[in-house]
């Protein structure tokens, strides 16, 4: 039996027939009368075979399909020729129009069988808008175009549809092939990056192999030197055993032992006497303090002895001691004093009047007012301030005063008779000052 070719059976005539021929090859088919029976291919108006086979079935089906039929020997249909081929095809039943038929049923049957659920051309319309929104559109397609509600109303409407989509699609081909178009450039210049990255990385990894080679080179090397070094160790330790060199062996390492030892009672020594000297200084700081305080004391009581053998002699002619003409005279000058020890306020007034010398006494603010001190210290000629036993503002106040009124006057580290004894003195102008 001679096979037909596809082409043949597309168009008889032997000629391919270009989509406007194809598209107007014959007068649309009046539609059939709505009734229960689905539409096949061939009864579907001509106008929409277009549509049909460009959405619902790629090229590479129609291909296949087609291989089923023979092709020209001397040529090899292009896609267009085998979409026009097809949609020429579908005009009449035919071999070709039945087989796409079939894969039509077969591909899209479980959207045919939810639209074969619509009674009527408005639930028909509103399936295929749900399909729309879903993204099915082939098999909502082919199962309206081929629905017993479709009418030539539901059909033009389902058509013009599909065309806007297609120009849709054809826009955002034109976006997607523009975006291929760079991105195939990104990918040449990223394949440059790569090769340039690749060829680096094998200089790199050349580089380290020969650094690698050089190394294990030089281990070996080392490797020869220590087993060489191991069998002298060996060669001069058996040499040392034959001659009898362990004994000096020992003798040096109980050398170095007791060395270690002397070392260490060495530097224990040196810590030992650095502590002694750090006391040494320590008790010599306190011994030049305590020299100087028993200096001051010593200064104290002989003051003290002045005066206590001037109070107890009767007239000079009477007097033991012979330095009386030089004794403190305060020549009836008013001498406070700020602070000490309540005991020996009347000591210190005997001592004053004992130097003909007046006397006046404030507590230094821990009984009397604070304000009496300014008027006692204006009117006193002199004046002996006790440290210890006095308050902190009373202390400040009287050294301020003094310095500021150019008046005479001592600071006492101390509140005993002797030390204010000499303060007498130091007031009188016989002794001195001392630092206090």
């Amino acid at each position: 039996m001679h096979e037909r070719s596809i082409l043949d059976i597309a168009a008889p005539s032997g000629r391919m027939p270009p989509y406007g021929d194809a598209r107007h090859a014959r007068q649309e088919v009046a539609i059939p009368p709505l009734g229960s029976r689905r539409r096949k291919l061939w009864e579907i108006p001509h106008k929409y075979h277009c549509p049909i086979i460009g959405t619902c079935l790629d090229v590479g089906e129609l291909r296949r399909l087609g291989a089923r039929f023979s092709w020209r020997k001397q040529e090899r249909p292009s896609d267009y020729e085998i979409h026009v081929s097809f949609v020429a095809a579908a005009d009449e039943r035919n071999d070709l129009s039945q087989a796409t038929y079939k894969l039509l049923e077969k591909k899209y049957t479980g959207v045919v069988g939810r639209f074969t659920k619509a009674r009527s051309t408005e639930e028909l319309l509103a399936l295929w808008t749900e399909a729309l929104g879903a993204g099915e559109v082939p098999g909502a397609l082919w199962a309206v175009m081929t629905h017993p509600r479709a009418d030539a109303v539901v059909m033009s409407l389902v058509y013009e549809d599909i065309h806007m989509i297609s120009h849709q699609i054809g826009a955002g081909q034109r976006a997607d092939l523009k975006a291929l178009s760079e991105t195939r450039q990104e990918l040449a210049r990223l394949k440059r990056d790569f090769e340039t990255q690749q060829r680096r990385a094998r200089e790199l990894a050349d580089g380290r192999e020969r650094e690698i080679a050089r190394l294990s080179e030089r281990l070996a090397h080392c490797e020869g030197d220590c087993e060489r070094l191991r069998e002298r160790e060996y060669s001069l330790s058996e040499r040392l055993k034959a001659s009898g060199a362990e004994t000096y062996q020992q003798a040096l390492d109980e050398r170095d032992a007791r060395l270690a030892q002397l070392e260490e009672a060495l530097s224990a020594s040196e810590a030992r006497t650095a502590i002694w000297r750090e006391k040494h200084a320590l008790a010599q700081t306190e011994c030049e303090r305590l020299a100087q305080l028993a200096q001051e004391r010593a200064a104290d009581c002989e003051a003290l002895e002045r005066l206590v053998l001037q109070s107890g002699a009767a007239s000079c002619e009477d007097c033991p001691n012979e330095r009386c003409a030089q004794r403190a005279d305060l020549g009836g000058r008013l001498v406070l004093c700020v602070g000490g020890r309540k005991p020996l306020v009347e000591q210190y007034r005997r001592l004053v009047t004992g130097c003909n010398g007046r006397f006046d006494h404030h507590d230094g603010g821990l009984e009397d007012n604070q304000r009496r001190l300014e008027a006692m210290l204006a009117s006193a000629d002199a004046v002996v301030c006790a440290a210890d036993y006095v308050s902190h503002d009373a202390y400040y106040r009287t050294k301020r005063f003094c310095k500021r009124c150019e008046k005479p006057h001592v600071l006492l580290g101390s509140s005993g008779v002797s030390a204010f004894a000499r303060a007498l003195e130091q007031v009188a102008g016989y002794a001195a000052p001392a630092s206090h």
